[in-house]
């Protein structure tokens, strides 16, 4: 689920504390870093786009996505729906969701998504902040209420969609923090993940510290 990116639309939580600039330099770092972990793990990945206009601008950015696809829907919940339903319409077996903002994400980490992907209905991966960095269904095993009700944006999303899960005794990966706060950022320079993205670190440590 990726942005477009430009100034002033990415990060803007980062962006009110470092600029747009700087917010922008650690997004564009975030994804090519993400996809590199990403080449090779046995998956096509595929980038669905906000807004719609830019399909073109993404494909030229990154060219190694199998292909790009607009985002549809109001909220979260109905884009990541959407998402699905195009996939498992493609004819795809499975299909997980991935944010654009995981540093931690391993080429190792990556092959396990996978993995499991293939072998159980459902996974999950939690994220600190009580959301999750990744949700992944086999098309036979999809369930849709996953999406529905959830408190988007809180710490229960996680949990919430947890419970939605339940019947599907879904695989839990370990943790994966995003990059949304200058906390984060903090916590990013303070104690890497072994394998972090090199480019998301060179950015994060050549920023101004206070």
């Amino acid at each position: 689920m990726l942005r477009a990116p430009r100034l002033g639309c990415v990060k803007t939580r980062l962006a009110a504390h470092l600029g747009d600039e700087a917010a922008l330099a650690l997004y564009r770092a975030c994804v090519e870093d993400m996809l590199e972990a990403l080449h090779g793990c046995g998956a096509d990945v595929i980038g669905f786009v906000d807004p719609a206009d830019a399909l073109e601008e993404v494909r030229r950015w990154l060219p190694s996505l199998s292909r790009v696809i607009p985002q549809e829907g109001t909220d979260l919940g109905r884009r990541l729906h959407n998402a699905f339903a195009w996939a498992f319409a493609q004819g795809y077996a499975s299909a997980a969701a991935l944010g654009s903002d995981l540093p931690g994400l391993t080429a190792r980490r990556a092959s396990q998504l996978c993995r499991l992907l293939r072998s159980e209905p459902a996974l999950i991966g939690p994220s600190p902040d009580g959301g999750y960095w990744t949700v992944g269904f086999k098309a036979a095993r999809y369930l849709p209420v996953a999406f529905d009700n959830i408190p988007w944006s809180t710490p229960e999303v996680f949990e919430a969609t947890k419970r939605v899960l339940t019947p599907l005794e879904p695989a839990q990966l370990p943790p994966l923090a995003d990059l949304d706060t200058v906390e984060d950022l903090e916590a990013l320079l303070r104690e890497p993940p072994e394998g972090a993205g090199r480019r998301t670190l060179a950015i994060a440590q050549s920023l101004p510290r206070e």
